[in-house]
């Protein structure tokens, strides 16, 4: 049974313990070239595993009589298999060997942020509100808490309130295994019913829960919490957050943002959200206007085909209203027995884009979406033929096929013309 040095020592950062076993555990990934990983177990490790709906802790291990071109191992997941915990490494440790262990700090403070985090939450929202945690999440970018009742807008404001003046009143953050007999005169919040090995976490005033994860010692060290999104789920409410470091970091992205937008709009940064509304709806009636301008182009090169002409293909790079060009489609095609196609909204591929090529040919093939529609004849077949020729993502019915493909005008326009001479 290893010795779980995370209970009782969170902040230690590195360990002494003696390998155990070691075997293989196969590969790391997908794919035959994916590195073999080895299962290593320690009579103590201060790595938490995945538990708890909190992902695990990484590091090093370094045997004491180590290569001195790997001094290291390194631990990539932990995972508890019955009483064990078991680190998944990268190279195998001779067991019987003595190593130390370091977790990565950054990682684990993080994760030690987070998760007091939750429970100040969910203390608040059982102590204000009574509805329960259904659900935890805890990754390394992303905090969720599922709640079995939903939440006002103005509850949650004021949960965030809460929390953060908790945190300021710099609260003790506690945890211990009580007695069985303790255990019974205690309210605590649990997702699961146990009657021995509960370990309980504390807050003074705002949380009692059976936790099996790291958290640190006061609320203060949690530092500042926002509750970034929320919305219903499964009939009550998910809430997503960010603590500390990860709180501190989304606020500069978002000052960086804003500044970026100010400085673009001419406007004071707290004073933003009228002129970006204003540039929307001027955008959106110059959408509107184009669209018309558009419809009426079209419509003067449909009025210019001769009325004899049976397949007609046009081309509008810059056009990308799908119900014009698809009304414009069907009119066309109401009048003749042919193909009418038409290839707009031309852009560069991503794989394309990806590639310096790309940057430094414009010659590199774009891609084009295309409609082509027909009243007498299999619309699929045609679009089975381009396929043959180029790169197609499409498809569709007899009367209509719709996709994208990946070709220059004028090979589009010598595939078309090699087609109609068939």
């Amino acid at each position: 049974m290893t010795i779980k040095l995370y209970d009782t020592n969170p902040y230690d950062r590195s360990f002494k313990a003696v390998v155990q076993t070691c075997g293989k555990a196969g590969l790391s990934g997908a794919g035959d070239d994916a590195p073999v990983l080895f299962a290593v177990t320690l009579d103590q490790t201060l790595f938490f595993p995945e538990e708890g709906g909190q992902s695990p802790d990484t590091g090093v291990l370094t045997p004491r009589l180590s290569n001195a071109n790997k001094p290291s191992v390194s631990v990539l997941d932990v995972q508890i298999e019955g009483e064990e915990i078991v680190h998944y490494c990268d190279r195998p440790i001779e067991p019987g060997s003595e190593i130390t262990g370091r977790i990565d700090w950054d990682h684990r403070f993080d994760k030690m942020q987070q998760h007091t985090g939750e429970h100040i939450v969910s203390g608040l929202v059982n102590k204000y509100y009574g509805y329960s945690n259904v659900g935890f999440h805890l990754s390394n970018d992303t905090v969720t808490m599922d709640y079995d009742r939903e939440l006002t807008a103005e509850q949650i404001s004021r949960l965030e309130l809460l929390a953060n003046q908790a945190i300021w009143e710099n609260l003790p953050v506690t945890a211990w295994y009580p007695p069985a007999e303790e255990l019974k005169t205690l309210r605590y919040r649990s997702k699961i019913d146990l009657a021995e090995g509960v370990r309980l976490v504390k807050i003074d005033g705002v949380d009692l829960c059976a936790c099996c994860a790291p958290h640190v010692s006061s609320t203060a060290q949690v530092g500042l919490l926002k509750i970034v999104d929320y919305r219903r789920y499964k009939g009550g409410m998910r809430l997503w957050i960010k603590c500390g470091g990860r709180a501190l970091e989304d606020y500069g992205m978002l000052h960086d943002q804003t500044a970026a937008i100010s400085a673009e709009l001419s406007a004071p940064r707290d004073a933003l959200l009228e002129p970006v509304v204003r540039a929307g709806r001027e955008i959106e009636a110059l959408k509107t206007e184009l669209a018309a301008a558009n419809a009426a182009l079209l419509q003067s090169k449909i009025l210019s085909i001769p009325s004899d002409q049976q397949d007609v293909t046009l081309f509008e790079p810059g056009m990308n209203d799908v119900k014009i060009l698809r009304d414009a489609l069907n009119e066309l095609a109401a009048a003749r027995s042919g193909y009418c196609c038409v290839f707009f909204d031309c852009s560069i591929s991503e794989s394309e884009v990806q590639t310096e090529r790309a940057a430094a040919d414009r010659s590199a093939a774009p891609v084009w979406r295309y409609i082509c529609a027909s009243t007498g004849s299999d619309c699929r077949a045609w679009n089975e033929d381009l396929k043959k020729a180029f790169t197609v993502r499409g498809g569709g019915k007899e009367s209509m096929v719709q996709g994208s493909v990946t070709a220059s005008q004028e090979d589009l326009s010598a595939w078309l013309s090699s087609r109609d001479k068939e």
